[in-house]
């Protein structure tokens, strides 16, 4: 029997005792293993999640960058206080009682400039002024339309840089989901054959449990009636099937802890029992370097992420140079106005309302603190410049390990494959050999060690295989099966 034959009936067709654990039986192949995970699994809702915090995040910024309707207003501001006045012919300083309430709305059109870095406003105001004492009066003062404008000049632009940064970031988020899908795919797969591993041992701890079983009663008998069997080699095999039940028990307890595993991961509860369903078949692949480096370049999130990171670090060292020197901000207003006794007049006969204003910061002594900020974020682009630099290099390199470590294992898998076929053709040649009395127990306890062997390294050559495979996936965003880039449809992740 071959290891499709020895262990993938078995995932098929459990015992008694280990399909009893789930009420619910569901055979599960390494596709639809990923299916599911990328489809119900916590990690995929994870990513989803996280790339829709990235996609709002981008939303925010977009929205930013358009003009905003608001509401403002200050509402039965009451003020009843002593207020310190100063004569302005005697300079005579006397307190009067303050005694009114405003009330006060504005509605703006609010547009920020990213290419200038500054605001241009378009409003409509109206305040009422209640005055108690020393007389009744109520006084309104309207503003119609006010257009007004400040312009920051030589002041760190933020918008600007944003402009250039959170598409390039949006974009990373993009491949960075489609990166992290395939890392759960990756985890998949690492389940998926964990618990394959697991069942495999339990199988061959049964399997040679029942066969060492039988084989000893024929020894016990040879033993009795021959002489052919000594007592030594009939201890040796008794040794071996006690040693062999014990590890059923073990081995059990180790599935079911991977099955847990597994089933958690999918998001089953325990109700449901999955049963693998492993296939020994792969496809015939050989990889190129160049194509897979260029493809990690073209699809992976490696280059929008070193772009960046280059552009982030030329914001700060922006930043720093904005934030040393001469502060300067131009602001004017434009528009008409009035005030009156009754609301009806505040909007007649309306009046000319202009204002412009400039403000200037000049820092004269700052002992270099600016200068330091300067050489600081300079010193950072040029860290973060050489890290880029060395990431290119790592990148070629892991990516030159990757499709050697893949091209050399379809040989080793076939190769592993060859043996497993050989020891268990071996193992079946040295019972019937014992049966017939022909070889010992020791030569029977070693064919069945190398089949044992045999079977577990196949498996394992499988799963690197695979393990491989998905990496140089997850690396490239490409399917080398299909020969087609891995790609999601956005718009229904943010439905």
């Amino acid at each position: 029997m071959g290891f499709k034959k020895t262990v993938v009936l078995f995932l098929l067709y459990f015992p008694a005792g280990l399909g009893a654990f789930g009420q619910q039986a569901i055979s599960l192949d390494l596709e639809e293993t990923i299916r599911l995970a990328q489809e119900q699994s916590i990690d995929a809702m994870i990513v989803r999640n996280t790339f829709l915090g990235d996609y709002w995040n981008f939303r925010s910024h977009r929205a930013e960058l358009l003009p905003s309707l608001n509401f403002s207003a200050g509402i039965a501001n009451f003020d009843r206080s002593q207020r310190a006045l100063q004569d302005a012919a005697t300079g005579e300083i006397y307190y009067r009682t303050n005694y009114n309430m405003n009330n006060s709305a504005t509605v703006s059109i609010d547009q920020q400039v990213a290419v200038t870095g500054g605001i241009l406003s378009l409003s409509s105001s109206l305040n009422r002024l209640d005055q108690y004492r020393p007389i009744r009066d109520i006084t309104y003062y309207s503003q119609p339309v006010t257009l007004s404008y400040l312009q920051p000049l030589f002041n760190y632009n933020r918008l600007k840089w944003d402009r250039k940064i959170e598409p390039e970031k949006f974009e990373r988020s993009k491949k960075e989901y489609l990166e992290s899908m395939e890392e759960v795919t990756l985890k998949a797969v690492r389940y998926f054959y964990n618990l394959a591993m697991a069942q495999l041992h339990y199988t061959i701890a049964a399997g040679n449990y029942s066969q060492m079983k039988t084989m000893y009663g024929i020894a016990s008998r040879r033993h009795e009636q021959t002489g052919s069997v000594t007592r030594s080699e009939l201890l040796q095999l008794e040794l071996r099937m006690v040693n062999d039940s014990l590890a059923i028990s073990t081995r059990e307890n180790d599935y079911k802890a991977r099955l847990m595993e597994f089933r958690s991961f999918l998001g089953y509860n325990d109700k449901v029992d999955l049963r693998l369903e492993q296939s020994d078949e792969v496809p015939e692949l050989r990889m190129e370097v160049d194509f897979v480096l260029e493809k990690t370049w073209q699809n992976g999130p490696f280059r929008i992420d070193q772009e960046v990171s280059r552009l982030e670090s030329d914001r700060s060292v922006a930043q720093a140079k904005a934030n040393r020197g001469i502060s300067l901000s131009v602001s004017t207003q434009f528009g008409l106005s009035n005030n009156a006794d009754e609301l009806p007049g505040a909007y007649s006969h309306l009046l000319n309302h202009e204002i412009f204003g400039v403000n200037l910061r000049v820092p004269i002594v700052d002992w270099g603190m600016g200068k330091g900020r300067v050489k600081m974020a300079q010193a950072q682009q040029k860290i973060t410049l050489a890290h880029l630099e060395q990431a290119s290099i790592d990148l070629e390199q892991n990516v030159y390990l990757e499709v050697v470590q893949f091209n050399a294992q379809r040989d080793k898998l076939r190769m592993a494959r060859r043996a497993d076929r050989i020891a268990e053709e071996r193992y079946e040649l040295a019972m019937k050999d014992f049966a017939a009395g022909s070889i010992s127990v020791t030569d029977l306890n070693t064919a069945q060690s190398e089949k044992d062997a045999a079977n577990m390294n196949y498996l394992t050559e499988l799963s690197n295989f695979w393990i491989y495979y998905f990496t140089l996936r997850k690396m490239t965003l490409y399917d080398f099966m299909t020969n087609t880039d891995i790609s999601a449809e956005y718009d229904k992740l943010v439905d």
